[in-house]
């Protein structure tokens, strides 16, 4: 008898190396058949196609795609490099590449393969025609016997990526400059960085492209000082100043030949107009240098700023210096001294403001950049280009109360009629919210609106900005806010106030507005933290009608430079949106304060002695009670929305696999890393793989070595069967896309991923809120904690554990918030491991810690010390091995 073998159909990701980037395309294949499908696939075509053999290539596709990482569904060769330069987004500032993965399972080279090489002039100079002939370092000539383009390679039917310098190089030489000298210059430099050769005429000849300058100050007298342009060294120097924008030096044999950059050399030609400044100008100058350096396209007249801009400050970079005797200092360099500062002393410095990248010392300020943190603190430097640069000096308050603006005590509100432009209808505490608003502009008091999460800020604030369009005191108005929520603010004014939504400028990006006159004629112009931290000298011109800061928390740090700029804006009136004013420290709430009524709180000085040292949150409650309003769920919204459940947690013993693992890790911990340790355990409770980097397979075959996974199916399952919606929120990204994948795997449904990498999150959003059914939105709760609006689910599952419960709090009102139609699910899944940790695993220890916490967690005004509770759970950790032991 014979059988006829069934035709077995599989999907086949097929890849096209261009010049720039890496195109896909999927195939359906059915016998000698083949499909080619339209990405990215629909949830029908998932869910016919999620047990198919290669489904896994285009999980990892998807991954890229919702991540905004491809170009039009291809991969830029810039991108990939990054990509394998990035670090994953951990809780205790580990580096793990999740990316690596994602292209390992795309089959992809994940690692760069040294090659050999000759750069090789073929023309006259004026030409500037250049070859490159690479070979292997076994003498494979790539050109002759390889395939591919751009980056990558195939070679004997194996995929190699060149090393990134070496593309670098393959594409200047393809490129137009606007001199030969300069195309010739950047490709020597290039092929120099990449270890490979020149050929003998380029050996000879040293092309040198000047593209940026410093400009120093020479003092002459009080009324008398002069600009200096300055190169790196004496020949550069005067060819800067010299007239002509080519230049050539012979050595010998050897030639160096001098190109200036069109912008240097405008640049120059500007300064040199105002080269020697006298009289009454000098002072002016130091007051406002942008007026001669042309560093910007307008210029600053301090007259415009708030009273409370004092003037500008130079933000100052360092550099190390190796003194005689082997000692390191780390200084700033000027042309006629050097700022030093111990090694030491800047350590301290590093470990007092661990967040900071702006630190002041000894009335200077410096910013440090990643490279030097992570150099001081013991980790590898990388380099940084960074350069000395100005942002506005302002009255801070921190010493002494140098800057007040006086109160109106007035307590008493009226009522305001709602605008009949407002297409919704408020609920009670909102109305109460829209009123307090009004009246804080009718009697001239700044404002922070501290309601729980989910209450609805955003309309109370849009409804109010409707009542200042009716008033005309609307133009010019500015809201601040994190990049992720952009969208969203432009979102809810079109839905709730449309007649607004063509007055609002959304202020971001490189085609940005450089023109303060542009802003001041500007009804709503929403831009971010740093965006408004960048451009500070252009906003700090506009006299705004209202300031409006969401997510305020961004601005808990005094000293950091988005709090100065913030603080130095012009506004009649000053709101803050936060429903977490203080997150470790009550200084957190002056920092917000003195932004709200500028010297309310008094100096930060006297501010710590009366209500840090005390921690008089009483009396600081009543203390602001005139421009504090806050509502919880449990005041407003008892009985009027579902109740919530979270109380539904469930232990896990960890499998043998873990059990293996994490023996060896405790073992293997020292007193001083014993934190990286422990976070590389939690990691393991989620995933083996997420800490050993084996290579992608599928997850679900491997779900017997992460009982926590297990758990989650259940969970899953359950929610599948009442057709219902899941978000799962995780510390770890690599928990991520392996939860991504399992959930393709089981249930062959989408689940997009929302994480710092998600450009298009609102986007996201949406799409989940509006698709019927069963379905898994995977977040990350430090970037998808605030700000989104996720009803359509009514279960939360955390994954794993975060430091602190208010942001887990915040994180689950995602889905428990008004809007609301079910009842609420949160899950916690935690795993023990009675063989290594009998008397508690990190999971288990933190779980206790969190829960103890809980309550402090509710109350916003008492601060909430993680960094403490790290301690503490590595003190319970020794407490606990000791014991076992």
């Amino acid at each position: 008898m014979f059988f006829l073998r069934r035709k077995t159909k599989t999907l086949e990701m097929r890849k096209s190396l261009d010049e720039e980037m890496i195109s896909f395309d999927l195939y359906l294949l059915d016998g000698k058949s083949e499909e080619k499908l339209t990405l990215p696939l629909g949830k029908e075509q998932i869910s016919d196609f999620y047990k198919l053999p290669n489904f896994q290539q285009y999980m990892a596709w998807e991954s890229l795609y919702e991540s905004d990482l491809l170009h039009e569904g291809k991969l830029p060769y810039s991108v990939y490099y990054n990509l394998l330069k990035s670090e994953g987004e951990m809780d205790d500032n580990e580096a793990v590449n999740e990316f690596k993965l994602i292209l390992q399972q795309l089959h992809l080279p994940v690692d760069s393969r040294p090659v050999t090489g000759e750069l090789t002039m073929e023309s006259m100079i004026g030409d500037a025609s250049l070859s490159l002939e690479l070979n292997t370092t076994d003498g494979a000539n790539l050109n002759r016997k390889a395939t591919g383009k751009g980056a990558v390679y195939e070679l004997d039917k194996i995929l190699y990526l060149l090393p990134e310098k070496v593309y670098e190089l393959k594409q200047a030489i393809k490129s137009q400059y606007e001199d030969p000298y300069q195309k010739i210059g950047i490709c020597q430099k290039l092929a120099q960085e990449a270890n490979l050769n020149c050929d003998s005429f380029l050996s000879r000849e040293n092309y040198k492209v000047i593209d940026q300058y410093d400009v120093n100050v020479k003092v002459h007298s009080p009324d008398h000082i002069e600009l200096e342009v300055n190169g790196e060294d004496e020949v550069e120097t005067q060819f800067l100043n010299h007239s002509g924008n080519k230049a050539s030096v012979r050595d010998g044999e050897k030639r160096t030949r001098y190109v200036k950059t069109n912008d240097v050399k405008e640049d120059i030609e500007k300064i040199a107009s105002k080269r020697h400044i006298t009289g009454e100008e000098v002072p002016l100058f130091f007051d406002n240098p942008y007026a001669v350096l042309p560093e910007h396209e307008y210029q600053i007249d301090l007259a415009k700023f708030s009273d409370r801009v004092k003037g500008l400050v130079e933000i100052k970079k360092l550099s190390p210096l190796v003194s005689t005797n082997g000692n390191r200092e780390w200084f700033v360099d000027t042309d006629t001294d050097k700022e030093p500062l111990d090694e030491d002393e800047l350590r301290k410095l590093l470990t007092d403001h661990p967040d900071k990248s702006y630190v002041k010392h000894n009335d200077k300020w410096f910013f440090i950049p990643p490279s030097v943190r992570k150099e001081i603190m013991g980790e590898t430097a990388t380099n940084d280009k960074s350069s000395n640069s100005y942002s506005l000096d302002i009255k801070d308050n921190q010493d002494e109360l140098d800057y007040k603006v006086e109160v109106n005590k007035q307590a008493k509100f009226d009522e305001y009629p709602i605008p009949k432009n407002l297409h919704a209808t408020l609920f009670p505490h909102q109305e109460e919210g829209y009123h307090w608003l009004c009246g804080l502009l009718e009697h001239n008091r700044g404002g922070l609106l501290a309601d729980d999460m989910g209450l609805g800020k955003t309309i109370q604030v849009i409804t109010y900005l409707l009542y200042l369009d009716k008033l005309e005191k609307l133009k010019p108005s500015l809201v601040v806010l994190p990049i992720a929520l952009l969208q969203n603010w432009r979102a809810e004014i079109e839905k709730f106030a449309p007649d607004l939504i063509n007055s609002v400028y959304i202020h971001n990006g490189s085609g940005r507005s450089k023109s303060s006159e542009f802003i001041k004629n500007q009804a709503i112009t929403i831009t971010t933290y740093d965006t408004l931290k960048i451009d500070q000298l252009l906003f700090g011109e506009v006299p705004f009608e209202a300031v409006i800061c969401d997510e305020a928390q961004n601005i808990k740090s005094h000293s950091s430079q988005r709090s100065h700029a913030l603080r130095a804006m012009q506004a009649n009136f000053r709101l803050a949106m936060t429903g977490t004013p203080v997150e470790n420290s009550l200084e957190d709430l002056w920092s917000i304060m003195d932004f709200v009524q500028p010297g309310y709180l008094g100096s930060l000085k006297d501010f710590r002695q009366t209500y840090v040292k005390t921690v008089a949150t009483e009396q600081l409650l009543e203390k602001i009670r005139l421009h504090y309003l806050r509502r919880t769920k449990k005041e407003v919204l008892e009985g009027k929305i579902p109740k919530k459940h979270d109380d539904l947690i469930e232990t896990v013993e960890a499998s043998r696999k873990q059990k293996e693992l994490s023996r060896v890790m405790v073992q293997s911990m020292t007193k001083k890393d014993t934190l990286p340790v422990l976070s590389q355990l939690r990691q393991l409770y989620g995933h083996p793989s997420a800490v050993t980097k084996e290579e992608p397979t599928q997850v679900l075959a491997t779900i017997k070595d992460s009982p926590k996974m297990e758990k989650l199916i259940s969970y899953l399952d359950h929610i599948k069967s009442k057709n219902e919606k899941a978000l799962i929120f995780t510390t770890f990204r690599q928990h991520n896309f392996l939860i991504k994948q399992l959930v393709m795997e089981k249930y062959g449904i989408p689940a997009a991923i929302i994480d710092g990498a998600t450009s298009n999150r609102q986007e996201i959003v949406d799409m989940f809120n509006r698709s019927s059914g069963f379905g898994i939105l995977i977040l990350s709760v430090r970037a998808a904690g605030v700000g989104l609006n996720i009803t359509s689910a009514n279960h939360v599952i955390h994954f794993s554990r975060w430091w602190n419960p208010a942001v887990e709090n915040q994180a689950t009102d995602r889905a428990y918030r008004i809007g609301q139609e079910k009842e609420v699910y949160v899950y916690q899944i935690i795993t023990k491991d009675q063989e290594n940790f009998p008397n508690g695993t990190v999971e288990e220890i933190m779980h206790d810690i969190l829960q103890d916490k809980k309550e402090l967690a509710d109350n916003v005004i008492i601060p909430f010390d993680m960094n403490a509770l790290k301690r503490e759970l590595l003190e319970k950790m020794r407490e606990k091995q000791s014991v076992n032991e």
